[in-house]
């Protein structure tokens, strides 16, 4: 159910207003009728209404002044301005407030449902984009913790970008970005890092041989691996390991 807040000084135009649209449309709740737009702003932070059907010109604060409050708490409510003839100027300028439509007194009934359409159409579009880019993140989230699982059990082999992409279905492109924006390393670095830390453990806890741990964590170039654990821990496997002998 949608919720709709109708806001006039004049009460039989409220009761008028209220009796059309609960003829016409079954899936709005009218709620927190008010007189001013002082009452406006309080209902609308108590009842948080979809769509508001606001009279310009009221005692104690404007249909206007109001809304200028209102759209600050409520940026995605629909409001439709109502406003006399003379006031057509002043109800044009209410669009920048956030005002989707206006309608001119008296209110004819096919011109309200015509604008009330329009405001649920535009919720329905707002929502729909909403659940849209909602489920896109929960996919890329998803897929990252896919990619991530699938790189921490297969780091000792050739591992490369487009197969990592090929088994969780994305672009290459895309999964690199995505994978840097969320893990902040590369896709690249994020490999690398896992193998020198796996590396650091078998320099530290066994007796293999640099070779053998190159080998175990994904090298087949020995001289490469010298040359990537040095450049990340500023010395070489064997000094590195040293180091940990000495101190032991």
């Amino acid at each position: 159910m949608y919720k709709l807040m109708i806001v006039d000084d004049e009460p039989l135009e409220r009761k008028s207003l209220r009796i059309l649209l609960q003829r016409e449309f079954f899936n709005i709740d009218i709620e927190g009728d008010s007189k001013n737009g002082e009452e406006a702003v309080l209902n609308a932070k108590i009842n948080k209404p979809d769509i508001i059907l606001m009279d310009i010109k009221m005692p104690e604060k404007t249909g206007l002044d109001a809304q200028k409050e209102i759209i600050n708490f409520l940026p995605n409510t629909k409001t439709i301005i109502i406003t006399a003839y003379g006031e057509f100027d002043y109800a044009q300028t209410a669009i920048k407030y956030g005002v989707i439509d206006y309608l001119l007194k008296p209110v004819r009934p096919s011109n309200l449902k015509a604008s009330i359409n329009k405001a649920l159409k535009s919720i329905d579009n707002f929502d729909s984009r909403k659940i849209s880019n909602l489920k896109s993140k929960e996919i890329s989230e998803s897929t990252i913790k896919t990619a991530i699982k699938y790189i921490d059990n297969n780091y000792t082999q050739d591992i490369k970008l487009n197969t990592v992409a090929n088994f969780v279905h994305l672009n290459p492109q895309y999964l690199s970005r995505y994978f840097k924006q969320k893990m902040g390393v590369t896709f690249t670095q994020y490999i690398t890092n896992l193998r020198l830390e796996n590396a650091k453990k078998l320099l530290v806890n066994t007796d293999k041989s640099i070779t053998q741990i190159a080998m175990e964590v994904g090298y087949t170039d020995i001289a490469y691996f010298s040359k990537v654990f040095f450049k990340n821990e500023n010395k070489s496997p064997y000094k590195f390991k040293m180091s940990y002998c000495n101190n032991s």
